[in-house]
Parts: structure tokens; C-alpha cells; sequence
């Protein structure tokens, strides 16, 4: 890049920093809170530092690096920037034969049968895109899930997106009454343009996306500016019953969850654990949920787009989970080694089938501390 584009790529990153601050205090549900924490003086030195690093980047990158570590000044989760048209929203590449089919998503849903008594789903994302692909997973294996009593559902790395996605296996694990707790909705100008043009950018072509958008663009386009607006009419706290249900669901299920679990993803954990057939086993959460459901902002430069948060949790602050994330019911430390992640599954799967938790030990590790078993 010639030193004029470095110098345009740096006024254009300096632009995109200095409208974010005052954007988000009038616009996103948690920015007034974070001031308040943190203080103006953290906020302005946060500023400082990132208006000197972005006078100095030479491309896109090097942006992209500074506005993150700014936005992390705000709040760890549901608050980035990302280049104005996103991967899921550009068109497919033309299939070289009409009967190749397209390569499934690398978070798609996933089915494994472990054991005549064990089933794996291993669910990596919960982005719109993976609603059908579950509903088509769930039907196709419908037979053996419910055979099998006992289910270990993986969500470590699970890094969210719509809460309507997991809606298909509620009714395999919520046989029990549920509590519901309510959000508000932010009504801005900003935030309703926001909300019409979410799916169009996230979710092309959804329906389902977009007559959910809907609902949300009635209940905000008249509300007054900087008002809090219920999401439904169940009120802040609901008591639910899942409809309908599985006539045969597992006995026993063991979600896996680590660091990498947010949004959505604690959402599911949240409702998932009211019932008396699931335990969290791992670690954790990521810690992204207090303030969510994020909408796009262009930024000046036309480059790129700032997403933020545009409603708030009516758990707060009674029960915020920004702050350490969702805790599980059995506690896994971080394994080390290659085989980590498949080793958490055996050890959870050897559990359910009345065996144990501990790590596996081979037959050096039995020799050493002389309790090795003895050959027949």
C-alpha cells in the first residue's frame, strides 16, 4: 500500500473510532451501566489509546485490531465490528454439477450414536442457518434418540446466534414447568433501523427471521426515544410448560460446556437446566448474555459495521451472567493433551452408564502408583 492509502486507511479508521462512544451511549442497553462502572476517566484514556494506535494502522487489519480492543473496553462480548457485508450474506459459489451438493456449515448439528444406551448431538452454533439442519437431524434420527436414555449434548465452542434455533429439541428435555425471565427492548431510531435490517445482512431469505423482526419493528417503531419496551406480553417473569413434548425422551442428559458457550448458547444452558433430566458438565460460560440481541450500525468509512446490543435481561442485576459467565452443576478442570475434547465425551458417556467421571488412566499410570490389574 502506498503511503497515501496507509494515511486514507487511517483517517478512515480514526472517523469509524470517534463516532462509536457516543453511538453506543444513546443506543446500546448496557453503554450507560459500563459508564457508570467504569468511569468517564477509563473510558477517555480507553479512547486515547486507541485514537493514537488507529492514526498509525496502514490497512484494514490493523483496524480491525485497534476497534476491538476499544470495543473491549466497553464490555468483553456482544459488542465488535465486522466488515460491511459478512461471509453468510455474500452469495454461494456456482456448483461446478447440479448434483454436488453444498458442504454442510462447520458448526452444523451433528448425531453420533456412542453406545446401545448413549447418543451424542454435538451442536457447535446456533446461527439461523442451523435451525433447519437440527429439524432435519432431529426427524431423521428420531427412532434412535429415542431409544437411547441417556444423551450428552456438546456445546463447548458454541458461540451463539438465535435462540430460535434450539427451539426444535426443547421438547426432547423440558417435560418440566419453566421459568421465563423477560427482556426489554431499547427503542431508538438507530435501533429500529437496526432491527429492519438485521435478517437482510444475518439471516437472507428467512422468513422465520423476519417475521420475528416484525414483531419486534411493532412494538418499538412507536415507543418513545430511549424508552425500555417488553419483548412480549407475558410480563417480566412467565411460568411456562413445554407444548408439545416427546412421548419418549432420555432419562438422563449431561450438556458439555465450556468457555466457548455464549450468547444464545447460555440462553440454552439457562433453560436447559430447569429441568430434572439435564446436569452442565465443564466449565463456564463465556459470559455474553446480559445485554443482547445485537443489530448493525454503519460505521462512517462505509467499510465496516459496529453491532450492538439493543436489549436488556430483566435478570439484571439480580442475576447477571456478564459477569462470570454460567457456572456448571459438575465441574471438568481443563484437560491437557491433543485428545482432550473426545476424552471429555468418554468420561461423560462411562458417567452416565453408571461408571465414573475420573480421567482414564493407562496401564503405566496403573503400574506406577501399584494398582495396575492383574492379567489373566
Amino acid at each position: 500500500m502506498n503511503c497515501l492509502g496507509q494515511q486514507n486507511a487511517a483517517a478512515l479508521c480514526v472517523k469509524d473510532l470517534e463516532v462509536i462512544p457516543g453511538f453506543l451511549l444513546e443506543n446500546d442497553t448496557g453503554a450507560k451501566e459500563h459508564l457508570a462502572q467504569f468511569g468517564k476517566k477509563h473510558f477517555d484514556d480507553a479512547m486515547a489509546d486507541a485514537k493514537s494506535a488507529a492514526m498509525k494502522v496502514s490497512d484494514d487489519d490493523g483496524c480491525w485490531d485497534v476497534l476491538h480492543q476499544y470495543l473491549n473496553a466497553w464490555r468483553k462480548g456482544h459488542l465488535e465490528v465486522s466488515p460491511t457485508i459478512l461471509e453468510s450474506a455474500k452469495p454461494a459459489a456456482a456448483s461446478p454439477s447440479a448434483k454436488t451438493p453444498a458442504a454442510p456449515r462447520k458448526d452444523a448439528p451433528r448425531f453420533q450414536i456412542l453406545s446401545k444406551k448413549t447418543v451424542l448431538l454435538t451442536l457447535k452454533g446456533f446461527m439461523p442457518q442451523n435451525r433447519e439442519p437440527l429439524v432435519a437431524l432431529l426427524k431423521s434420527n428420531h427412532a434412535a434418540l429415542a431409544r437411547h436414555p441417556n444423551w450428552i449434548i456438546d456445546v463447548r465452542g458454541n458461540g451463539g446466534g438465535s435462540d430460535s434455533t434450539y427451539e426444535a429439541i426443547l421438547p426432547w428435555l423440558m417435560p418440566d414447568e419453566t421459568v421465563n425471565v423477560g427482556d426489554m427492548w431499547l427503542a431508538t431510531p438507530a435501533n429500529l433501523e437496526g432491527h429492519k435490517n438485521f435478517c437482510a445482512i444475518m439471516a437472507p431469505g428467512d422468513t422465520d427471521c423476519q417475521k420475528q423482526l416484525n414483531e419486534t419493528i411493532d412494538r418499538t417503531r412507536n415507543a418513545p426515544t430511549g424508552s425500555l419496551v417488553p419483548q412480549d406480553d407475558k410480563g417480566s417473569i412467565s411460568y411456562e410448560r413445554q407444548m408439545p413434548l416427546e412421548p419418549r425422551r432420555p432419562s438422563h442428559v449431561a450438556i458439555l460446556v465450556d468457555g466457548g458457550c455464549a450468547s444464545s448458547c447460555e440462553q440454552f444452558l439457562l433453560t436447559t437446566r430447569q429441568s430434572f433430566h439435564v446436569k452442565l458438565i465443564g466449565r463456564r460460560s463465556y459470559g455474553s448474555l446480559d445485554f443482547s440481541n445485537l443489530r448493525p450500525f454503519a460505521l462512517p468509512s462505509g467499510e465496516r459495521l459496529l453491532w450492538y446490543a439493543t436489549s436488556r435481561s430483566l435478570r439484571i442485576p439480580d442475576l447477571p451472567v456478564d459477569i462470570a459467565g454460567i457456572p456448571p452443576d459438575i465441574y471438568l478442570p481443563l484437560a491437557k493433551g491433543d485428545h482432550a475434547q473426545e476424552d471429555e465425551v468418554v468420561r461423560v458417556q462411562s458417567w452416565l452408564e453408571g461408571g465414573s467421571l475420573a480421567p482414564h488412566r493407562t496401564d503405566a499410570e496403573m503400574v506406577n502408583t501399584g494398582k495396575a490389574a492383574e492379567k489373566p
